[in-house]
């Protein structure tokens, strides 16, 4: 009884208010699901063809976007903004390779003819040619001398202990990194200027000049700007990459340096997360067992420039092995 005097019965106004808000939604319902209903049956019915990405755009917009985050991670690295260091420099290195090692297994058990380069050459093979040589050639030889520097500080740092020596070895650094620079601009001129190349590219693709213009520019304006980036990297770096895989970072070298080097690094984890999702996984089934096969002999019956110009169903010269 104490409960019916504290909550009061319905006025009739109210219940018929109500019930035109249920009648209302219901409404509602209906004609949102009879028009998905309409949107399936046509697409079932019809089959469209999907509507072109201006990959341009997307890159650009992409570009515009890594600029802001450059931007706003310049302010709080500088800033000492709360967490963001220990987020940077301590869970995202682990957070990255959780990604790389789970989305690359992944991959390559659900989706493995997909773990390729899904290589466009045979659309056009000149001027991929002229962007893929300094590209891959520059990164190849700027990996190998970070990892040296990972694998052999000691060694590094008296190589450098010579003022010419460390000379030689930083411009040919940048020499390298310009070449790569030079490279991935020719190859993003390609993909965005074939038409045929367009069809089979996709938004990941802009990911990825994406974070390789981030990574290639972030690394020569550390080398112009910064310089001897060989030496500091032996001293400072190294250690700090040891301890993220003794899994006991230690972030208070890589916490004080220059902005610009801590957007190198921390652009070398996002790619690190990415490459299961890219077209960065091509390396990891990269044909290394080339260099030890045996010779392959390959025997044409026929002449490439005569087949070209031939009417014959069988062309070519008639196999004896009958």
């Amino acid at each position: 009884m104490t409960l019916l005097k504290l909550s009061p019965l319905l006025s009739s106004e109210s219940l018929v208010a109500y019930l035109v808000l249920l009648t209302l939604i219901l409404l509602g319902v209906t004609v949102y699901m009879a028009y998905n209903a309409k949107l399936i049956a046509s697409e079932l019915h019809s089959v469209r063809p999907p509507s072109p990405t201006d990959h341009s755009f997307v890159l650009v917009l992409m570009l515009a976007a890594a600029g802001a985050v450059t931007y706003l991670l310049q302010v709080g690295l500088t800033a000492q903004w709360g967490m963001l260091n220990t987020l940077v420099f301590a869970a995202l290195p682990y957070v990255a390779l959780a990604i790389f090692l789970i989305g690359s297994i992944y991959r390559y058990l659900n989706r493995g003819y997909q773990v390729s380069s899904l290589s466009s050459e045979f659309l056009e093979r000149k001027k991929l040619f002229w962007g893929s040589q300094p590209f891959h050639y520059g990164l190849l030889v700027l990996f190998f001398g970070h990892l040296i520097a990972f694998l052999f500080p000691r060694t590094l740092l008296a190589w450098n202990g010579q003022p010419m020596r460390l000379l030689i070895l930083e411009y040919s650094s940048f020499a390298f990194g310009l070449a790569a620079l030079l490279g991935l601009l020719l190859l993003i001129k390609r993909r965005l200027g074939n038409k045929r190349i367009l069809v089979v590219s996709n938004k990941m693709d802009m990911l990825v000049y994406t974070v390789l213009i981030a990574q290639i520019v972030s690394g020569l304006s550390v080398a112009f700007f910064v310089r001897w980036g060989s030496s500091w990297f032996a001293s400072s770096v190294t250690p700090y990459l040891k301890s993220l895989f003794a899994l006991n970072p230690d972030i208070a070298a890589v916490s004080a340096m220059p902005w610009l080097i801590q957007i190198h690094i921390i652009s070398a984890f996002i790619i690190i997360a990415i490459i299961p999702f890219t077209r960065f996984v091509h390396f990891l089934v990269a044909p290394v067992d080339y260099m030890w096969r045996g010779y392959q002999l390959v025997i044409w019956n026929y002449g490439r420039r005569a087949i070209r110009k031939s009417t014959s169903y069988y062309p070519g010269v008639k196999s004896k092995n009958n």
